[in-house]
């Protein structure tokens, strides 16, 4: 049996890509390979709360996919395609939901999680549909989003959904903004604007990296266009470039190097990227001055990320002595 750690890092209020005075097309931020620099974790995020949490009974946890908080409830989409509501109090997980299949209540290939203060929600991207849960996992409704050529990642809205096209076409963009219940509004970014190589490619990126949105509680998004890793900000009436992030030239002949993930914390901007070193971070303030950088393989609580809201979350794998199933939420913020 495997032992499963959960990592929970909770941020400040996120508030974008930052303030430069520059335009947002001048803004590039370059990173560059690591060399032998460890990105220095505990520079930047504290311990808060360590729990372990209780998958050995009625219920199985497994790698994690995704997560959404609520109070003092985790739910967490995992590569069983389950969704578990855990305890934060009490590490327990109170009930769990998984329901593949073709009903009118099943679901093909859940690979988002998200959220309101009343609502869960659950993205079926070979079905087309979102699906919407209360809080103790009742199915309430179904929305189908057959618009969509190829919906690989979505977040709520102050006022609906934005989801990301990974095969964007002349009549509809890379990002789709919806109504509440997931009728098209608005289009960005439509193919002449994005360019890839490969598309097969960036779509195994875009189904098993994850989410690529990051909302605020003021209503904004920041939105990841992992195509061009160009960071835009929807501010609920449109759609501003912020900056872009690039691999360094010194990447050249590195085989599988690529920008991973994009977080916007407190308005500040971590950048994770793969090369041979493994999961890598470059962390730029506000202004985009670079503040550290560096290998985070031998940091393993800290990799891989998914932001959601204002945390992140992060899994590692390992085993126990007695080989048994364990599970631990370890909450960190920012210092």
């Amino acid at each position: 049996m495997k032992r499963f750690i959960v990592c929970v890092l909770v941020s400040a209020l996120m508030t974008g890509c930052g303030g430069n005075k520059k335009a947002a097309q001048d803004v590039d931020l370059t990173v560059n390979y690591p060399g032998e620099r460890l990105f220095p974790v505990n520079d930047f995020f504290r311990t808060e709360k360590q729990l372990s949490v209780k998958a050995d009974g009625e219920y199985f946890l497994s790698d994690i996919n995704d997560v959404f908080f609520s109070d003092d409830f985790a739910f967490i989409l995992d590569q069983r395609q389950a969704v578990s509501k855990v305890d934060l109090k009490t590490g327990e997980i109170v009930s769990q939901l998984r329901q593949i299949g073709r009903g009118p209540k099943d679901y093909l290939d859940a690979i988002n999680l998200t959220g309101d203060d009343e609502h869960l929600y659950l993205l079926d991207m070979s079905g087309k549909n979102v699906h919407v849960y209360d809080f103790d996992l009742n199915h309430i409704d179904k929305y189908n989003i057959d618009f969509i050529p190829t919906p690989s990642s979505f977040t709520r809205t102050k006022d609906g959904f934005m989801f990301l096209n990974s095969f964007d076409d002349d009549s509809i963009g890379m990002f789709v903004v919806t109504d509440s219940q997931c009728r098209k509004k608005a289009t960005y970014l439509p193919k002449e604007v994005t360019t890839v190589e490969d598309d097969d490619d960036f779509m195994f990126m875009s189904i098993f990296i994850g989410k690529y949105f990051l909302p605020d509680l003021q209503g904004k998004v920041v939105c990841h266009n992992p195509k061009t890793d160009d960071l835009y900000l929807y501010d609920g009436k449109s759609l501003g470039k912020r900056c872009h992030v690039k691999l360094g030239d010194d990447f050249i002949g590195k085989p599988g190097s690529y920008i991973r993930k994009i977080f916007s914390l407190n308005g500040n901007t971590l950048v994770n990227y793969m090369c041979d070193k493994g999961s890598c971070y470059a962390y730029y303030d506000r202004n985009f001055n670079l503040i550290a950088e560096g290998s985070g393989k031998n940091d393993p609580a800290f990799f891989p990320m998914s932001q959601v809201g204002d945390r992140l979350m992060t899994v590692v794998v390992s085993k126990n002595e007695s080989d048994s199933e364990q599970a631990q939420i370890i909450i960190y913020r920012t210092k």
